[in-house]
């Protein structure tokens, strides 16, 4: 983690791969490597540094083939913010994604509906894929999807 840190803050490009669920679990993951006095310095770099987390998931789809459940994460002001803070929350960061779609961000709820809304998963596998605090977001992101179809 430290290798890719130095070479991101030297000017490069790096690119690396972590298995965790989520662009926020992404996040989490990297601080948590760290120990509690250093996590404060690299919230910082992570913020100044970071540039673009990509999440993917394959999930089972109605046709039995695998489908890509993808989550993209812009790190703009807002995110930079959330990454900062002295109490880091996957929750608060989520949000931060869900709230700056328009900025290049795919949530994971809005490609849920969209797999949803184009018969690629069923509804309950969509719900799977999420806490019971999202469930709602989904179904009213799921609504507003199929309001633009008909229109």
């Amino acid at each position: 983690m430290e290798a890719a840190i130095d070479m991101a803050e030297s000017g490069h490009l790096v690119l690396g791969t972590l298995h965790t669920k989520s662009c926020a679990e992404t996040i989490d993951r990297i601080i948590n490597f760290y120990e509690l006095r250093d996590q404060a310095s690299v919230k910082y770099l992570l913020s100044s540094l970071l540039k673009l987390i990509i999440s993917q998931r394959l999930i089972r789809g109605t046709s039995g083939n695998l489908v890509l459940l993808p989550e993209v994460m812009v790190v703009d002001n807002v995110v930079a913010g959330c990454i900062r803070k002295e109490k880091f929350s996957v929750s608060e960061l989520e949000d931060a994604i869900q709230s700056s779609l328009g900025k290049g961000n795919v949530s994971l709820i809005n490609a849920l509906a969209e797999l949803y809304v184009n018969n690629k998963i069923t509804l309950e596998q969509a719900k799977s894929q999420l806490e019971e605090k999202n469930l709602e977001v989904l179904n009213r992101t799921i609504m507003q999807m199929k309001m633009k179809l008909m229109q």
